[in-house]
């Protein structure tokens, strides 16, 4: 049977994922027929529904499906930080299986097929401080320096470090990556963050430590 041309559209699109506004402008036609294409097109397991308005083609590499590029796709305006982040700059040691963001809006939980997503609100002033702009193969997406994603967790899980000792204690922190980063963030962080808690433990940081 032959391939619609619709199909073949979507089948070819650069991205894994399609919003309901692109299909709008790839189907054409009225409301209703993409209505139906969509329903159809969810049926026979040639969409996939993440949340409303936003599908994974499922014929696509797997190898292209990024979460922490998904992850900005699903709730916006957000970042990948806390846990998620922390692992991927190597500064804990242990897998993450939830794909976690800092997020301007309301925290939030979001169970697809390709995992959770999860988001919690942090302060919208200086919101994307310290949050840097990563390309990793065709994906691109949004991810905190370890400080800025060390500095939400401390804010969002209401942690009341007396250390930084403590903190390597707790989250098991790779002391040889936290002495080779980059401190401009910190600094900016104990000036700038918006919870005086976490401005005032990012100079204790900065006090205790002489790094070179």
């Amino acid at each position: 049977m032959p391939v619609s041309r619709e199909k073949l559209m979507i089948l070819e699109y650069e991205r894994p994922y399609i919003h309901d506004s692109t299909l709008a402008i790839i189907l054409g036609g009225s409301e209703d027929r993409r209505y139906s294409w969509v329903k159809r097109a969810l049926r026979d397991k040639i969409l996939i529904r993440l949340r409303r308005g936003i599908y994974l083609i499922t014929k696509k590499d797997p190898s292209l499906i990024n979460a922490f590029e998904i992850a900005q796709q699903l709730y916006g305006p957000s970042y990948i930080s806390f846990e998620s982040a922390l692992s991927y700059h190597g500064w804990i040691p242990e897998a993450v299986y939830i794909t976690t963001s800092a997020g301007a809006k309301r925290s939030l939980s979001i169970q697809t097929k390709i995992g959770i997503f999860s988001y919690e609100h942090t302060p919208k002033e200086q919101f994307y401080m310290g949050v840097e702009r990563k390309e990793d193969k065709d994906s691109i997406y949004l991810i905190a320096h370890p400080w800025k994603a060390l500095a939400d967790y401390m804010y969002v899980r209401r942690k009341k470090w007396k250390s930084f000792a403590e903190v390597i204690e707790d989250l098991r922190l790779d002391e040889s990556k936290v002495e080779a980063s980059d401190k401009q963030t910190l600094e900016e962080i104990s000036r700038y963050y918006h919870s005086p808690r976490v401005r005032r433990f990012a100079r204790m940081i900065l006090k205790e430590n002489k790094w070179t």
